[in-house]
């Protein structure tokens, strides 16, 4: 976290991209971004009547997939929400945890106020961003 503060800091997009598996980082957002358009209408019992229910669900799964298939996270995209924070990265730090000896989540700014989560995983001793929610 502390090089993500200072790559942010410098404005260096070569330090972000060392510490980052776009691959996988793209690979979770896609899931991500696919996952909540066909879940984002009402559940059955819901308000709306489940033909209508059923066809909003069919459009937001085609354009959730639509957007993940189009869509993908690069340095410049993430220097670029980090810098919009109010302060640097270890500042809006308000949440942080170990999900397990490899696993770390942390969240940068206030939530309902449009934070961005970030999920490293330590490989051969190194922790590596391998999932950005926003």
């Amino acid at each position: 976290l502390y090089e993500i503060n200072h790559a942010v800091a410098q404005n260096d997009k070569a330090a972000l991209e060392k510490l980052i598996d776009f691959e996988q980082v793209n690979k979770t957002y896609k899931e991500d971004l696919k996952w909540r358009g066909e879940h984002t209408i009402a559940p059955e019992g819901g308000v709306l009547p489940d033909t209508m229910r059923q066809g909003a669900q069919a459009l937001m799964g085609t354009i959730g997939g639509i957007a993940a298939e189009t869509t993908s996270l690069d340095a410049g995209w993430l220097l670029e929400r980090l810098r919009k924070l109010e302060g640097s990265p270890l500042d809006q730090v308000n949440f942080a945890f170990f999900e397990s000896p490899t696993r770390f989540t942390i969240r940068l700014g206030k939530l309902g106020r449009n934070p961005i989560h970030i999920q490293m995983t330590m490989r051969d001793w190194y922790w590596y961003v391998t999932a950005i929610y926003t």
